[in-house]
């Protein structure tokens, strides 16, 4: 843990000198991709995936940026630090597709050591998907995403799929439950 903190703070400084721009916002988000969701990533540079690969844990983030200063001036950085190898991925605003690890896949940063950087284009308003995972399905721990833009920036978890179906059922419940409730109430009257 000492590592993860240690990392994260000069993943932090390095992303400044990254943006030399005053009026730059970073956000910092960690994780754990430890028993997440699966999937089999791109290989090595975002080649086609290993044939072998049984899928390996990741999470996803939403990332959306604003308008800058300058309406051209699209400029973004993610620098990670993860206590595993770890790889990210940056998928375009089509969205990120677990059974498709190549699907709308723009950029990968790597390094195959514990840090992962990426400086890329973002277009305002579009909501992208970023993607923290390994290459083995060993590849799995606790991580820390710094994210600057050049403008404001934000970087939320992306549900899985299996939140939004319990969501439902929950719901779904509680409307069975007031049903049989306000039956009961027009028996008793």
């Amino acid at each position: 843990m000492k590592n993860l903190l240690r990392n994260t703070i000069a993943a932090t400084l390095l992303l400044a000198g990254f943006i030399q721009h005053a009026c730059a916002d970073i956000v910092t988000v960690t994780g754990d991709t430890t028993n997440g969701p699966v999937f089999i990533p791109p290989a090595y540079w975002g080649g086609l995936p290993d044939p072998e690969n049984t899928g390996v844990a990741y999470q996803a983030f939403d990332v959306v940026t604003e308008e800058g200063p300058n309406p051209f001036n699209w400029e973004n950085s993610f620098l990670t630090s993860c206590e595993f190898a770890c790889v990210t991925f940056l998928y375009s605003e089509q969205g990120f597709d677990p059974n498709d690890g190549m699907k709308n896949l723009m950029t990968v940063a790597d390094n195959i050591y514990h840090f992962s950087a990426m400086q890329t284009f973002l277009e305002p308003g579009k909501h992208y998907t970023f993607v923290v995972t390994g290459y083995a399905d060993m590849d799995a721990g606790a991580f820390s995403i710094t994210g600057a833009s050049t403008a404001g920036i934000s970087i939320s978890p992306v549900p899985e799929p299996s939140a939004g179906l319990m969501l439902l059922g929950g719901l779904a419940g509680i409307g069975a439950l007031a049903r049989r409730r306000a039956r009961r109430a027009a028996q008793l009257s």
